[in-house]
């Protein structure tokens, strides 16, 4: 209970400005909370593209598709849909691409907002600084009355920036995990669609030789 007061107590001194920098701490905690589940229950992960794109490259389908049914995450979705889809290669390469910037998307929802926090955390730790220096300079007059007046201004001043300090590197901390996680779950996007694209086309090659060539020269154009 001695904590809980002594933190209330500090909030209290902190000034008005406290109110924007617990919003902001709401906010951050909450987002990373939500990205955190999300990422979980999303990325199929690399074990998943490493068995898959070994066993695409085996020509054995059969497993390819059994291993992405039963997996989860968005990785695995995009490898179910691409497998089941039908048509010419180039309308399947513009799908896949598609659905791969989707899946991105996805994973980047709320980032966008946790980079703000990191900014904008610092700069209301900086105005609180601002304005409890005011409040101290206009106690100058006091403080022969009042000597704690003047260093009250000062304190409340510390107390913003720190908590906005804190809430900065939380949040960096919090953003650069997502961001290195959203870098590879990319990597495994991309080599699953590549991986399927160049066994289809393979297999397209091989049932219509002469339109394997005729897209070979295209693209030797």
């Amino acid at each position: 209970m001695g904590i809980f007061s002594a933190g209330a107590q500090y909030f209290v001194n902190g000034g008005p400005v406290m109110y924007p920098l617990l919003f902001c701490s709401l906010a951050a905690v909450a987002i990373s909370v939500e990205r955190w589940l999300f990422f979980r229950a999303g990325d199929s992960g690399w074990e998943f593209t490493q068995k898959f794109c070994d066993a695409i490259e085996r020509d054995d389908w059969e497993t390819a598709k059994r291993l992405a049914d039963s997996t989860q995450g968005e990785v695995a979705k995009l490898a179910t849909v691409v497998m089941s889809r039908h048509g010419n290669f180039e309308r399947l390469e513009s799908f896949v691409s598609v659905r791969a910037e989707r899946a991105m998307d996805k994973f980047e929802k709320n980032l966008n907002y946790l980079n703000v926090l990191v900014t904008l955390s610092p700069v209301l730790g900086l105005l609180g600084t601002v304005t409890g220096m005011i409040g101290s300079f206009n106690n100058f007059n006091q403080r022969m009355e009042d000597p704690l007046a003047v260093t009250a201004g000062i304190g409340e001043a510390l107390i913003t920036t720190v908590f906005g300090l804190c809430i900065s590197i939380v949040a960096i901390c919090m953003y650069a995990y997502f961001m290195r996680r959203l870098k590879g779950i990319s990597l495994n996007i991309e080599e699953v669609g590549n991986t399927l694209l160049e066994a289809i086309a393979k297999n397209l090659d091989h049932k219509h030789p002469s339109q394997g060539s005729a897209r070979q020269q295209e693209e030797a154009s």
